[in-house]
């Protein structure tokens, strides 16, 4: 299985990825900084909700839910991944 690089978003329950880079603004990008969203942390998709939008995160000890729009500024190198399933 090879590295890719991948949004936050992308991940699914049960995947992990390496943070890479974190390009939020303003104070909630340094809000996430400040819960260790930084590169080279490991990151793992807990859960998501019903519609995709908050999902939750274990990162450093934490659960931490974070939007999919400020999960889509958030870039990962994915460390363990489904892969697809032909049907």
């Amino acid at each position: 299985m090879e590295n890719r690089i991948s949004r936050l978003a992308a991940l699914h329950p049960g995947e992990k990825g390496r943070i890479v880079g974190v390009y939020v603004r303003d104070r909630m990008g340094q809000r996430l900084k400040d819960m260790g969203f930084e590169p080279g942390v490991e990151i793992e998709c807990v859960l998501e909700s019903p519609f995709g939008d908050p999902a939750a995160y274990f990162i450093k000890g934490t659960l931490i839910a974070v939007r999919k729009e400020d999960a889509e500024k958030i870039e990962v190198e994915m460390i363990f991944f489904r892969e697809p399933q032909c049907v």
